[in-house]
């Protein structure tokens, strides 16, 4: 029997406690998220990925959905939140006044949800560019025209452009043209 609580009133699941929205130090939620985990928490920081153009070309480069904030439950009945806000890379809960955010179950599924769709579409893509992506060229001799993806390759895309008066089929490197 629980304190104030009759023994025919059965006791909420631990799925129901509430999540909190912790913010971190900057560029350090993986540290926070790891230390809180050691701690017997639950944590969960929401990835993309995105396309990020380097000198050899493109590479996909993963990152924090929301920089400097994570999402941490209690996972056991008797599990106080108060060493959340001295863990390593976290510098507290947020707060509006003296409640903590909470985030509801569903959001978070929203969420996870988002963040899993993402990844998969961007697996599926397999190139930064989509045939009818508008681009524009960032480097090369044909620097500063606009065109149009036709068809891509590993390596190289080949991009609809418009030259002496007419529409050319022109085929460059990946890493030489940007979306608009």
């Amino acid at each position: 029997m629980v304190a104030g609580v009759p023994d025919n009133v059965p006791l909420l699941p631990l799925s129901s406690s509430p999540w909190y929205v912790c913010r971190t130090k900057p560029r350090q939620e993986a540290i926070a998220v790891r230390k809180l985990d050691e701690q017997g928490y639950e944590v969960f920081l929401p990835m993309f990925t995105r396309w990020e153009k380097t000198a050899r070309g493109w590479s996909r480069k993963e990152q924090v959905m929301f920089p400097r904030y994570a999402f941490v439950r209690c996972t056991r009945g008797d599990q106080s939140i108060a060493p959340i806000r001295s863990t390593p890379g976290v510098t507290g809960l947020v707060a509006f006044g003296n409640t903590l955010a909470q985030i509801g179950d569903e959001m978070l599924s929203a969420i996870r949800l988002l963040a899993e769709r993402q990844a998969s579409a961007l697996e599926e893509q397999g190139a930064p560019f989509q045939a009818g992506d508008a681009v524009s060229v960032s480097d090369g001799p044909l620097k500063g025209m606009s065109g149009i993806v036709s068809a891509v390759a590993a390596d190289r895309v080949i991009v609809l452009l418009t030259l002496l008066g007419g529409e050319k089929r022109v085929a460059m490197p990946s890493r030489h043209v940007t979306l608009v």
